[in-house]
């Protein structure tokens, strides 16, 4: 053939290197056109052809590249490949004619796919892919059991899916990745029952009703995702969802360290609703305590702020640093709130030292309140401290017991904390529970302490006193509780429920203690502890079956259907043992109240468990494995 002036020889393939800008990244072909005019696919196409710049050498620096800059290489081709072959429907008509069989989207690549063209492309009208009906997997916790997705439709046929770049995320990456996405719609449901139900037992956080899901989702995700897994109504779902949180928590706070009062409020929330998302054969509840006091600790949360530390040798030191949010004040005091309880119940876990500062946060919460729910968490602390202090004496004292004169001091505090209660809190059934409870532990510390010898009036006397001290709480706690609708229990915290095990073991107790001057009958015509168990069953029984119409059919079983049935299981195990105390007949009543009056550090025995089992009531209760 003849060459033109600029040397191109006229209708043949472009030479290595030297191929047109656009089929360079097409990786197509590039042939010249006879009248030198540019190639032939760009303008059978009605494309600018523009030569290129530079010519590609076979062995330059493309062989020592590393190999993750030739990955990186790769997929800017796959990115370029995908933006020229997305192609908006109302120019689908032109491209009848344009040649090539252009997809709208591809939802995979292949090398083969790439370099299929031929070296004369021929007009092609453009089809879509047809993609065959698939059932979105959405993780069912069952192997087998398709859960429905709220992106699919029963015998809906997909269509391609939209064509994205492929540098975008799918969704946020401060957002747990999960197959199941609660609509607009529930996730509005859900903040509502949150704010409505739990932030009345537990006001950590202040969510005012002019913030929207959408809005709550984008200033704190994680806490929002939180919310949306405590408070699904299908419990399979919301096992998903709870297996997503913990991958999240483990890739965020351990492998990535990050820390932000998102992931504490979001961990909170997990901490104060255990009991919906737990698995016995996984237990979790300890480790994401430890995770909430290790990011007080990162954030400085528990120190007054500016308090100089050896990191400010490595850092920038601010000799002026903000001060505290009431966000963060709430958080902290939260943190300490849930780990104490979960100590004093479980034994198993240390809980949030309480520091000067944190006692600065309670007094500035209390004075800078922005809501009702600050007044209750500062008296729930103060309450919760009480305990805390009963349980640190406790573990210094030999015998396990404290003195007289601390116990002393810690009632006088308990009955200034109620006096003291503000107006709309003086019949507040959450904070008057867990002063029944505070009061409990109290009391019971001294039903530990050894009989006294002959002649000991005084210390017989203050054991009695005790006993009396302990039925009365008891007797309160379960008077507060029937006073609460049935529908309010979706609300109640984990704490809550390990309270009303506690109270229901120490009726046990009082119904069949064995003591000189004590009257059981008498307990029992008070407070019967098996109309006390049928009631809360009957209770457990009206929220499961709502709970049951408003999921539907689970393969996970409720938490409330296990409450039901643990409390029936017990009511049968003791029927016959408190028919023998009552009665008064023979070696029963005191061989079963023996276990009761052991001192071990670790607290007291389960009634009609063997000593080795004496947890096993409230592990069953809570189908949660204590051996953490």
């Amino acid at each position: 053939m003849e060459s033109d002036a600029s040397g191109v020889s006229n209708g043949m393939p472009a030479p290595y290197g030297r191929a047109c800008t656009n089929c360079a990244r097409a990786k197509c072909r590039c042939i010249y056109r006879p009248n030198g005019s540019g190639c032939e696919r760009c303008h059978r196409l009605r494309k600018e052809c523009v030569p290129s710049v530079t010519v590609r050498k076979r062995n330059g620096k493309r062989a020592h590249m590393s190999r993750t800059a030739q990955l990186e290489a790769k997929l800017e081709d796959l990115v370029t490949l995908l933006r020229h072959q997305t192609v908006p429907a109302d120019k689908a008509s032109s491209l009848s004619d344009a040649g090539p069989n252009v997809a709208t989207s591809t939802p995979a690549l292949s090398t083969h796919s790439t370099n299929s063209h031929s070296e004369h492309d021929s007009p092609r009208s453009v089809t879509a892919p047809v993609l065959p009906p698939q059932q979105p997997d959405c993780g069912s916790a069952k192997a087998g059991v398709g859960l429905p997705c709220r992106n699919s439709l029963p015998g809906a046929v997909l269509g391609p899916p939209v064509s994205t770049s492929l540098a975008a995320p799918i969704e946020p990456p401060s957002i747990p990745s999960c197959t199941y996405q609660p609509s607009p719609a529930e996730a509005d449901e859900a903040l509502m029952i949150f704010r409505k139900y739990m932030l009345i037992f537990l006001p950590f956080v202040h969510l005012p009703a002019t913030v929207t899901s959408g809005q709550l989702r984008v200033s704190h995700p994680f806490l929002w995702f939180s919310i949306m897994t405590v408070t699904c109504k299908n419990a399979d779902r919301r096992l998903v969802m709870s297996e997503a949180t913990k991958r999240f928590v483990a890739q965020k706070v351990v492998v990535d360290n990050e820390k932000s009062i998102d992931l504490l409020l979001g961990l909170l929330t997990l901490l104060g609703w255990a009991h919906y998302h737990f698995k016995k054969d996984k237990p979790i509840l300890c480790v994401f305590a430890s995770l909430a006091k290790s990011l007080v600790f990162d954030m400085g949360l528990n120190k007054t702020p500016g308090e100089p530390h050896i990191s400010a040798c490595v850092k920038n030191y601010s000799a002026n640093p903000p001060p505290k949010t009431l966000e963060e004040r709430r958080a902290v005091l939260a943190c300490f709130h849930l780990t104490s309880q979960i100590a004093y119940e479980l034994k198993r876990l240390d809980p949030l030292n309480w520091t000067s500062h944190m006692e600065e946060c309670l007094e500035e919460l209390s004075q800078q309140r922005e809501w009702e729910g600050d007044d209750l968490l500062v008296a729930q602390v103060k309450v919760q401290l009480i305990v805390d202090h009963l349980t640190r004496a406790a573990s210094q004292s030999p015998d396990g017991i404290p003195p007289g004169y601390v116990l002393f001091s810690l009632r006088s505090q308990l009955q200034a904390i109620k006096a003291q209660l503000p107006a709309h809190l003086q019949h507040n059934d959450t904070i008057l529970s867990h002063i029944f409870c505070a009061d409990l532990a109290i009391h019971e510390v001294a039903m530990n302490k050894p009989k006294a010898a002959p002649g000991g009036i005084v210390s017989e006397m203050q054991r009695f006193e005790a006993m009396e001290a302990c039925m009365s709480a008891t007797q309160g706690w379960f008077d507060r509780h029937f006073s609460i609708p049935s529908y309010v229990y979706i609300g109640m915290t984990f704490q809550y429920w390990c309270n009303m095990a506690h109270c229901a073991l120490w009726l046990a107790k009082l119904s069949i203690l064995d003591e000189p001057g004590w009257d059981r009958r008498a307990v029992r015509s008070r407070i019967d502890v098996v109309a006390v168990l049928d009631r809360l069953a009957a209770g457990f029984d009206e929220v499961a079956a709502q709970r049951r119409l408003d999921s539907g059919p689970t393969l996970e079983e409720e938490p409330f259907t296990k409450f039901a049935r643990l409390v029936r299981t017990m009511k049968t195990n003791w029927a016959s043992d408190l028919a023998a105390a009552e009665g008064n007949s023979g070696p029963s009543a005191t061989t079963i109240a023996e276990p009761f009056l052991d001192n071990n550090a670790e607290g007291m025995t389960m009634p009609f468990f063997p000593p080795d089992e004496s947890e096993t009531w409230i592990a069953g209760l809570f189908d949660i494995n204590w051996d953490l």
